[in-house]
């Protein structure tokens, strides 16, 4: 299993960059995927990882989850924390907050 980032993005805070990062997913003993994440931030540094039924669903399970994680943090909480000098993380939504899609009418109309 590869430490090397599959993708990365970095944020701002002040004179502080807090960067999420992310692996590429690997299929797990138990056949799920796994897709683990880190988060620099100034003080510290957390990791988890999210589970999914292909590397796909666990890649966004695992942008949702540092979504959230950034979302709870006092520095976005105290406006500190953007992403391109915009409040808007620019990563997956909160599911189950509403339909992130419209489907097309199955009668053409």
């Amino acid at each position: 299993m590869s430490d090397e980032p599959f993708v990365e993005r970095k944020f701002e805070s002040g004179d502080d960059a807090i960067m999420a990062r992310f692996l590429q997913p690997t299929l797990a003993p138990g056949g799920e995927y796994q897709c683990r994440w880190t988060i620099f931030w100034p003080d510290r540094v957390q990791q988890r990882y999210a589970c999914g039924v292909d590397g796909v669903q666990a890649l966004m399970l695992a942008m949702k989850s540092v979504h959230s994680e950034l979302m709870e943090s006092e520095l976005y909480k105290s406006g500190k924390l953007t992403y391109e000098d915009q409040y808007d993380l620019d990563l997956p939504p909160g599911w189950g907050n509403g339909q992130l899609y419209v489907p097309p009418d199955r009668n053409g109309s």
